[in-house]
């Protein structure tokens, strides 16, 4: 199993050709640009019995090679920025639940799950991989470009997700800000490709999106539990944004909800954000200073992890 650390930057379809051309993200860059076209499937009963609880299972297509994917999403320690993963190659375009052993979807395999399993959407993706490095920290940054497909229903896909590969994962949100700071009309995802998909199977696309519980686990440190709570409350109160822009009076109330969370759970953390805040400044202030007369533009200040 591999935990996969990432973020999700939604942007607009005409400057996404831009950005892996962009000259700070290639002084940053480890590697050439890699061009893929991938078909992810996504499979489920007709009542969504995985989806339900909290899993995925996907098998995506790369030329002639096959990969499964058991994906558990979690609103815990991990945050937004989290998600616990089983991936292994298969020989056809069906599920193996053989391989479910040992993961989160090996309790719920049965006889009539498996009679049931049947393909629920898919997406197809123009995908461009560039790796990038900073400061012993490795990111795997993908430009999106594509759709979501049930039925005849259809859904545009443009996105960044930036996945850590090695090191702080304070460096996603170092590399966002860069991003939002170079590119037009770019905003936070806080709906991955999986959510999109079942709402549109279930003809709730636009609907209103409740709040979720979140979990945070005993153990954890203090910014930990603020990282997990604080993302959850701005994925509830933008995964509503579609419903408002809709005029849906219930997605403007659940809006609501989220930001007033938000603002409580920053009011019942502000002396971690306020000196993490101080922290960060600092560590501009010095980066600066050392880089002063240097010729490496582009460098993305580390954020505080607490």
């Amino acid at each position: 199993m591999a935990q996969e650390i990432e973020l999700k930057l939604e942007i607009q379809p005409s400057v996404i050709r831009n950005v892996a051309e962009l000259p700070w993200l290639r002084e940053l860059a480890t590697g050439p640009p890699k061009r893929e076209k991938l078909v992810t499937v996504y499979f489920d009963t007709a009542r969504f019995k995985l989806h339900d609880r909290g899993l995925a299972l996907r098998v995506r297509h790369s030329g002639k090679k096959r990969v499964q994917t058991i994906k558990v999403m979690r609103n815990d320690t991990s945050g937004a920025l989290g998600r616990d993963e089983w991936e292994q190659q298969i020989a056809g375009d069906q599920p193996d639940l053989a391989l479910a052993r040992g993961t989160a979807l090996e309790h719920f395999v049965t006889k009539r799950l498996r009679r049931k399993l049947k393909p629920i959407f898919e997406t197809v993706v123009e995908r461009t991989v560039l790796p990038v490095g900073l400061d012993g920290t490795d990111v795997e940054i993908a430009v999106d470009r594509g759709h979501i497909r049930t039925g005849a229903h259809r859904e545009p896909i443009s996105e960044i997700e930036m996945e850590l590969k090695k090191g702080d994962r304070t460096a996603l949100s170092g590399i966002a800000e860069r991003l939002a700071g170079s590119i037009p009309q770019v905003a936070y995802g806080a709906r991955a490709k999986p959510e999109r998909g079942y709402a549109l199977s279930a003809g709730n696309a636009g609907a209103p999106v409740a709040a979720s519980e979140i979990s945070v686990h005993p153990k954890s440190s203090t910014a930990e539990a603020f990282r997990a709570i604080a993302l959850a409350c701005l994925d509830h109160a933008l995964s509503n944004e579609r419903a408002v822009h809709g005029g849906d009076t219930e997605g403007i109330h659940q809006m609501r909800v989220g930001l007033r969370r938000l603002r409580a759970a920053l009011s019942l953390f502000k002396e971690l954000v306020r000196d993490c805040h101080r922290r960060n400044r600092s560590v501009q202030a010095s980066g600066m200073a050392h880089r002063e007369g240097s010729d490496a533009p582009g460098r993305v200040p580390w954020r505080c992890s607490g």
